[in-house]
């Protein structure tokens, strides 16, 4: 996963480089960059790399138009070791005075202070020597004879105590305290200590590692230092040496870190779920505790969670979690929607309104307390067994649907996607059930000789339509298989079963991979010189153990020998 912008020094230069490859991991990706210019947006695609053998991790983009490759120098990004979810820092504008008449102070927003290209990075992982992470801010400067720079918020965290140990998935940018600054919203976990006392050995394979994991797990916020006064002429904040106020100066790191609840440690989404109230509500797909919980936190000076929920409690090791709308020609709800949607594939932005929740799970069964309840599952089974010899190979209708009835003696098969429907009316996500729906079973690891941990399947889901600016329809479904070693492709279909018909979709194509799928990305600019249909979605794989990013394109189905 990534996001962002990058360097202006960097853009437009050069067509296709040589073969781009590294000897280790190219795992996350995104990619959409703001313009400031009336020009069309410009994707971008971030690549997160990390390796159990290098000190430090990587961080490569890719410019989807012309094909230019570049990364991160080693001097930057030594010290970030796992990097996980990347996302860009957004700009603070400050007030400054525009116009002075009869004594009239008129104060405007501007950008002169804004962050060009900057990055957040969320690092750390639960394997030794990596399981210390941390928050770290990565500047780039455009001047040809200034460097960029790291800046640590969390600090230096062999020297925090308590606060070190901490590795962290993802961080999203949000006003918590209702004066504009934005801050840091995040979780974070510790390592277990079966890993810490392994000293770098090999875990027993039949070890569960979730289920050792001791509880610390939190759900934080990182409080953006506000400005030492402000220039009483032009409003620009400065700082103690009467400078303009950098919240990134090392005398303004690390921020300081609040808890907000215990129990969030990896994925979360972020909705207002009552716009008529102060409080925005945190969905965070607790992996090691094995739920689905709510969280809502109140905003203000002193911000804080003043209503808990646990949503599911039989959903298994519980991982991705975004918001998407899976209703159809009818009018949604406008007091409820996304803040942040939990996906690095921005199908839904900040206000708009949503319908279900998506989650996936390493494991699960379903029972409810009054008995059985039939549903829709997919089961996913590969023509090819061998898949290591097929890398890269789609299947298409190789899906087995079928109606079952799940109670605890039935557990469903592996792995699973899930959907969650909000409740409808005025607080009924307070205390009404959210039902929940199988969209996808039947996920499984492909087995690793040498596998530190318990691997798992599948990982990341993703929504995202054919084309950017046809939204009439339901969205399609990607899906990570992580170490399933493949991606999915899910459409919708009509069907009245199940308690959810909106839930109802099938397999569109399975794209084999023969290594682990990190995470996947979506993006619709033509992708460098290729002959490709315009405006249709590209789709961007990472396979870690191969060291590649696989790229396919959707289009109308029609052979055209000059748009393929």
């Amino acid at each position: 996963t990534a996001a962002g912008s990058s360097a202006k020094k960097r853009r437009d230069q050069g067509g296709w480089q040589a073969p781009w490859r590294k000897n280790d991991v190219l795992s996350h990706l995104l990619g959409q960059e703001k313009n400031k210019s009336d020009e069309p947006e410009k994707e971008r695609m971030w690549i997160t790399g990390f390796s159990l053998t290098k000190q430090s991790g990587q961080l490569h983009y890719v410019d989807i138009k012309s094909g230019y490759m570049d990364h991160i120098g080693d001097t930057t990004i030594n010290g970030i070791r796992w990097p996980n979810e990347v996302t860009t820092v957004p700009s603070q504008p400050y007030n400054r005075l525009r116009d002075i008449k009869d004594g009239e102070k008129l104060l405007g927003h501007v950008n002169e202070n804004e962050l060009e290209d900057s990055l957040l990075v969320s690092d750390g992982f639960l394997v030794p020597g990596r399981d210390n992470g941390g928050l770290h801010v990565i500047k780039f400067n455009s001047g040809v004879d200034q460097a960029d720079r790291r800046v640590c918020l969390t600090g230096n965290n062999e020297q925090l105590g308590d606060q070190s140990g901490w590795f962290y998935h993802r961080s999203i940018w949000i006003d918590l305290t209702g004066d504009g600054r934005q801050s840091i919203l995040t979780a974070r976990a510790k390592a277990p200590s079966l890993l810490n006392s392994m000293n770098g050995k090999t875990a027993p394979s039949t070890q569960d590692v979730s289920s050792s994991l001791p509880d610390r797990a939190q759900l934080v916020w990182l409080e953006r230092p506000k400005p030492h006064s402000y220039n009483e002429l032009t409003g620009m904040p400065l700082d103690v040496d009467g400078m303009l106020f950098d919240p990134f100066h090392p005398r303004n790191v690390p921020w300081k870190v609040r808890v907000l609840d215990d129990g969030p440690d990896v994925m979360f989404s972020v909705a207002d779920l009552d716009t008529s109230d102060d409080t925005i509500e945190v969905i965070a797909s607790q992996f090691f505790s094995k739920k689905l919980t709510l969280h809502s936190i109140q905003r203000g000076p002193e911000p804080k969670v003043v209503f808990r929920r646990t949503l599911d409690d039989r959903c298994g090791s519980s991982f991705s979690s975004i918001f998407a709308n899976l209703d159809v020609g009818t009018e949604l709800d406008a007091t409820r929607i996304v803040v942040d949607s939990g996906s690095t594939v921005p199908t839904l932005k900040n206000g708009d309104p949503f319908s279900h929740l998506l989650i996936t799970s390493h494991e699960c069964s379903f029972t409810h307390e009054d008995g059985a309840e039939t549903i829709m599952t997919q089961k996913f089974k590969p023509k090819n067994g061998n898949k290591a010899n097929d890398r890269g190979s789609v299947n298409r209708g190789t899906e087995e649907t079928t109606s079952t009835s799940i109670t605890a003696k039935n557990p469903i098969d592996g792995g699973s996607l899930f959907s969650y429907r909000v409740p409808k009316g005025k607080d009924a996500w307070k205390t009404e059930p959210w039902t929940r729906s199988v969209i996808a079973t039947g996920f499984h690891v492909n087995s690793q000789l040498g596998n530190m941990i318990n691997p798992g399947a599948p990982g990341f889901c993703y929504t995202f339509y054919p084309k950017k600016d046809e939204t009439s329809s339901r969205p399609l479904i990607a899906i990570a298989g992580d170490c399933a070693e493949s991606a999915y492709i899910l459409r919708p279909v009509d069907s009245e079963e199940g308690e959810d018909p909106a839930a109802s979709y099938t397999m569109m194509c399975q794209i084999e991979c023969g290594a682990t799928v990190g995470s996947i990305a979506v993006g619709y600019e033509d992708f460098c010189y290729e002959p490709q249909q315009s405006g249709y979605a590209k789709i961007y794989i990472s396979c870690y153990e191969i060291d590649k990013v696989l790229v396919f394109a959707l289009g109308n189905g029609e052979d055209d020998d000059a748009n393929k």
